[in-house]
């Protein structure tokens, strides 16, 4: 997230406050504007299309595509010095550039046709978002319990390309991922490094308006979750989702290039929270004012119901961070104490977070990480010495057909890393430790600050995930959960480390959530069914989008049975066609699930599977684990 945005809107903020509280003849801002077609008394070159950049504030974009900047010249890009404040005083209109003041008006705004929009991505969806309950009571629709939409700003956000938003639209989004990543893709080292399991490799950088480089389904570094993506699955049944702000300090730590930001995750975190309460003031911006876009932040169930019942998206704040509260270990010793964690907690729920994971890739405080496997798992092995000054120390599986195989780096391999990320020179010179084979799992299990943050958690009523955590961890984890009777989450479950069924009927007893990871359409309805055999309430998904995961590619059989377009919702009220952002139509038979509106495809493509009832509950079976949790009494 640029640092002049924040500045833009606070200074854009401070002047339509200045407008309205001028006095009983004072102008209020105009939050009703954003899309239409106007001529403006003051300005030639129209009629202009208002492009909403936030609350009462707009792009006027004339009809040769350029926009009218503070000095009242016209500019082909979309900037700062081009955003204009409109304030209303009965039927007049004043406009105030928000760099410098410059004042037009006040003018009519006389309603006009001829316009050239902004560009933007099409939702490609028509027909009405349903609303209201289910007959039961319940509420309609699917959860994603694990999405990652401020991705980009993890790593000291020069890992991941692109934004979920930007105010001056999407050729700023998504529009320059060379200098990220080089003007021939050489520079994404991490995703060349995840793709192939080299540091070396290149991909078409050309984004908007093209695309013609990527969004792919098999991406791992550039951003999947644009806001009119989101919109698109929001209209085929999406109710809920957990946005996981995430971060972890040793990759940003150890890539060369990255923001004056620094790496603390603490930090991260609270910039991606403060981003997604952004991105709800954008969508408001451009449906039309404050509460009434379709992206809604929920802090309790009772209101993410009212959300979901008027047929919106309700978001809740999760946070999927190594060293949550600053808890990280150096060597043996944890480096927070008791008070920082209950000031954690309190900080955080502040904020609007409900929902924390214990560990993720590296040992922290509280618990060992869950082993990856393949070079994913090799290079987190590395993080975690570079993190904690100690590799992982394996042993047995606590169950059959748990843990990974171990994969490390040679030192010559170790010696081409550091060639890319320089800071790992020492650790090509000492080696990686050798593992036995077979499948191994960490010995790293739940500490006692571990045990004291659960029971924290738990008296806060904060919803715990417990994906991630080593799976004696975890297990114990199950353990207290299971006398407390209290609930728990797998928000994309079998994503660091293996459950039984054992576990997932511990889970579910203590009135627990999972979700699966998706898949082609055979593939996800299998996974989905097989959970519904030991939870009948609902199964939801947990993309884990922007998570350095891959999505769902083509069927292979796509060629012989492809998704027909165009289709219709699961509830038959909403018709889809392929999906278009600039000059790229995408198609799930070619493409795969390459950003988040195909989501809406993938469904689609599940068309008379078995497996749909169950994911279309999952919303509510997530608001009831999350009823749980606040009903719980401490005992």
């Amino acid at each position: 997230m640029r640092t002049w945005r924040r500045e833009t809107l606070l200074a854009a903020g401070a002047l339509l406050l200045a407008l309205a509280g001028a006095g009983p003849a004072s102008a209020a801002p105009a939050y009703d504007l954003a899309g239409r077609c106007a001529t403006i008394k003051s300005l030639d070159g129209g009629p202009f299309y208002l492009k909403a950049t936030g609350l009462g504030t707009y792009l006027l974009n004339d009809k040769s595509g350029q926009v009218v900047t503070d000095t009242l010249a016209r500019s082909g890009a979309a900037s700062a010095a081009a955003q204009w404040a409109i304030s209303r005083t009965g039927s007049m209109y004043d406009l105030r550039a928000t760099v410098n003041g410059q004042k037009l008006g006040p003018d009519p705004l006389a309603a006009a046709t001829g316009c050239t929009p902004f560009p933007e991505a099409e939702v490609d969806a028509t027909g009405s978002s349903r609303k209201g309950l289910n007959r039961d009571g319940t509420v309609f629709g699917y959860v994603d319990a694990h999405l990652h939409i401020t991705a980009n700003m993890r790593a000291g956000g020069r890992v991941i390309y692109g934004e979920p938003f930007d105010p001056f639209g999407i050729p700023a989004a998504l529009g320059n991922d060379a200098a990220y990543h080089g003007s021939d893709g050489s520079q994404d080292v991490t995703g060349n490094l995840l793709r192939t399991g080299l540091p070396f490799g290149g991909h078409d950088t050309h984004g908007w308006p093209t695309f013609s480089g990527w969004p792919t389904h098999d991406t791992n570094t550039h951003q999947q979750t644009y806001y009119v993506w989101l919109q698109r699955a929001w209209e085929a049944g999406l109710r809920l989702v957990v946005a996981q702000t995430v971060d972890d300090q040793p990759i940003c730590e150890i890539v060369p290039s990255k923001n004056p930001g620094g790496c603390d995750e603490t930090r991260s975190i609270r910039r991606q929270i403060a981003t997604l309460k952004e991105l709800q003031s954008y969508v408001d911006a451009h449906s039309g004012g404050i509460g009434k876009g379709w992206f809604r932040l929920v802090f309790d169930p009772a209101q993410a119901r009212r959300v979901i019942a008027s047929g919106r998206l309700a978001v809740l704040i999760g946070i999927e961070s190594s060293d949550l509260f600053g808890c990280s270990l150096k060597g043996t010793k944890p480096q927070c104490s008791k008070r920082d964690i209950d000031r954690g907690i309190r900080g955080y729920h502040r904020l609007g977070v409900r929902t924390v994971f214990v560990a993720h890739w590296v040992n922290n405080a509280f618990a060992g990480a869950a082993l990856e496997g393949d070079t994913k798992g090799a290079f987190i092995n590395i993080f975690n010495r570079f993190q904690t000054g100690s590799y992982l120390k394996t042993g047995t599986c606590p169950a059959r057909a748990q843990g990974e195989e171990v994969r490390t780096l040679s030192k010559g391999e170790l010696s081409v890393l550091a060639q890319f990320y320089p800071r790992t020179q020492p650790l090509a010179a000492q080696g990686m430790p050798t593992y036995p084979a077979g499948r191994q799992c960490n010995k790293a299990g739940l500490t006692a600050l571990g045990r004291y943050l659960i029971g924290r958690l738990m008296a806060n009523h904060m919803l715990i995930e417990v994906d991630h955590m080593s799976e004696r961890a975890r297990d114990a984890v199950l353990s207290i959960a299971d006398r407390k009777h209290y609930p728990l989450i797998s928000g994309h479950n079998g994503t660091g480390g293996t459950w039984t069924t054992a576990e997932l009927r511990k889970l579910f007893k203590a009135g627990g959530f999972a979700a699966v990871t998706p898949g082609t359409a055979p593939e996800l309805s299998r996974k989905i069914l097989a959970m519904a055999k030991l939870e009948k309430a609902g199964v939801g998904l947990g993309t884990d989008t922007g998570g350095f995961s891959t999505l769902p590619g083509p069927r292979p059989d796509a060629s012989q049975k492809p998704l027909r377009y165009p289709f219709k919702s699961y509830d038959g009220r909403v018709t889809f066609t392929r999906e278009r952002t600039g000059d790229r139509t995408f198609d799930l038979n070619t493409d795969g699930v390459a950003e988040y509106g195909l989501f809406a495809d993938l469904i689609a493509d599940m068309h008379g599977s078995r497996a749909l009832p169950p994911l279309f509950r999952s919303a509510e079976a997530y608001l009831r684990t999350w009823q749980r949790a606040l009903a719980h009494r401490a005992g």
